[in-house]
């Protein structure tokens, strides 16, 4: 068994300064397929690039006993798909370089570089390249013809299972796989998901549920207070923490209970015994029959006896909070979010009739008819290139239909979300100063998403990619529209957050045409599904 072991890891960034772990102790094992998952800015990339040697941990140690592979790699935009494969194990490319110019030269010291340079080469699996490459491709569903075209030349999908079929090629490399499925249309998804499912060992982040239950057979949490590993898909994992919770709840309210009943029976023992040592003052104004009434010595003996019954539930009371307290650590904050659209009338917002559309003389989008009206949620899918960005431009005016028609009322207002977010460099700050947006509301919708902090004071460069899509979501909360545009709006947004949103779509019911690849959340808002 080959394993990842962390031990006593405490990991924080410099500029800004940003605490991430403390004191992290754990061990994955190489041929589990792990599930890296936690809400956005809890470290699940940081945890990756740890594991690869791009970071250093602040204290602490971190053995690794696999070389490691990395996805997303960086390709060469003129480099074949071929060239792309090879190099993202190991430099292969260059070794092969090397070895030929040690071979020209020939001299001693050449040959003995040579040498050297082969064991590298060959250790690595440099001679089962080509043949590893074919088999990866075929298991991935992709043509090898596909091995001289030009990388830049592919679809995104396309680059994205050529980038994951290149992490097994070599068997001596442990995959740290950083979520995949953001340009990966629904049978894409599928498609990789299948792949890593026959494959032996690797991490990968996820916020597809649907995704990781098809390709994960361990889940590793990053939680408020812990990571904790469990063994099974994340629909297992997700059950077994809403169970655990639920038993932690319970726990708690009687634990509240017990300790108010508690705390009632002290304060009464106390006052009782207090009660009793003032009695013992009150024999000298007592009648001489009355002397047995006031023994000091028995009235003593009973305060002392209440007392300490006192100090045993307020002992026990005690007890009782410190177990409540080691109770739901990792429970996340349920906090409200409200999705609101201003038109609630059964009137069309938004008609489509026929539209054609085309890109560089390309008919990419035909006779597509809609009709978007208040509360409806129209989602619209389809492979990757067909359309579905194109069919939002039109909608914006960014792109002139070649036939049919778009019309909606001119008082009608929409907002848009895009797939990479519109501010992603300089400060929160400047944006909203700029656009003259509620400052207020703006924070308030950030918070209920878990953003929060220091994000208004950070450059926008430090945020992970799923903080950055929550504020291009809430900017689009702020302001009064008709409906929303959404354009792919849970690339890097965390399950966490996905399912709150999926709950305030369902409570508040806005109006909004939106593009997604993740069938759940399609699935469980959507009312209506036009696929291109």
């Amino acid at each position: 068994m080959t394993t990842i072991i962390f031990d006593g890891v405490d990991f924080h960034y410099d500029t800004p300064y940003t605490d991430v772990f403390q004191n992290l102790s754990l061990v994955l094992d190489t041929h589990w397929r792990s599930g890296l998952i936690g809400r956005n800015g809890r470290g699940k990339t940081t945890l990756l690039q740890l594991i690869h040697r791009q970071l250093q941990a602040t204290t602490g140690t971190i053995d690794v006993h696999r070389p490691t592979v990395y996805f997303p790699a960086p390709a060469i935009a003129s480099a074949t798909v071929r060239q792309t494969m090879v190099d993202a194990i190991a430099p292969f490319s260059h070794w092969q370089a090397a070895m030929e110019q040690c071979l020209k030269d020939g001299s001693e010291t050449a040959l003995e570089r040579y040498a050297d340079i082969q064991d590298r080469f060959q250790n690595a699996g440099g001679y089962h390249l080509e043949a590893n490459i074919e088999r990866e491709l075929d298991h991935i569903a992709l043509d090898p013809s596909l091995l001289e075209r030009c990388f830049s030349t592919l679809s995104g999908g396309e680059q994205t299972r050529i980038l994951i079929a290149a992490l097994f090629v070599s068997d001596q490399h442990f995959p740290l796989i950083d979520e995949p499925t953001n340009h990966l249309d629904q049978a894409g998804r599928r498609q990789v998901a299948d792949y890593l499912a026959e494959k032996n060992g690797f991490l990968l982040v996820s916020h597809d549920r649907q995704f990781l239950d098809g390709a994960i057979d361990h889940v590793v949490a990053i939680n408020k207070s812990d990571v904790e590993v469990s063994a099974g898909t994340f629909k297992a994992w997700q059950a077994d923490t809403a169970s655990a919770l639920l038993h932690e709840q319970r726990t708690r309210d009687n634990i509240e209970r017990e300790v108010k009943q508690l705390a009632r029976a002290s304060t009464q023992r106390r006052s009782s015994s207090q009660q009793r040592e003032s009695d013992k003052y009150q024999h000298g104004r007592a009648g001489k029959g009355d002397a047995a009434i006031f023994d000091k010595g028995a009235i003593g003996h009973s305060a002392a006896k209440q007392m300490k019954r006192a100090l045993t539930i307020e002992r026990r009371i005690n007890q009782q909070l410190e177990e409540k307290r080691g109770l739901l650590k990792n429970q996340e904050k349920q906090r409200v979010l409200s999705i609101q659209t201003r038109d609630k009338t059964r009137h069309p917002l938004l008609t489509i009739n026929n539209l054609d559309l085309e890109i560089a003389r390309k008919l990419i989008v035909q006779n597509l008819s809609l009709t978007l009206s208040s509360g409806d949620r129209i989602a619209i899918t389809g492979p990757n290139g067909s359309g579905k960005t194109s069919v939002f431009n039109a909608i914006c005016s960014e792109l002139t239909p070649t036939g049919g028609s778009i019309s909606q009322a001119a008082h009608i207002r929409f907002d848009r979300a895009f797939q990479q977010p519109l501010w992603s460099k300089g400060f929160l700050q400047a944006y909203i100063e700029a656009t003259g947006i509620d400052e207020t509301h703006f924070r308030q919708l950030l918070g209920t998403l878990e953003v929060r902090g220091d994000v208004f004071d950070r450059p926008l460069e430090t945020l992970s990619q799923g903080q950055l899509k929550k504020v291009d979501l809430c900017r689009t909360l702020v302001s009064e529209v008709d409906y929303l545009l959404w354009d792919e709006p849970m690339n890097y947004i965390d399950i966490f957050s996905r399912e709150q949103i999926e709950q305030a779509i369902l409570i508040s019911s806005p109006t909004m045409l939106f593009i997604e690849h993740d069938e759940t959340f399609v699935n469980n808002v959507a009312t209506e599904v036009i696929c291109l």
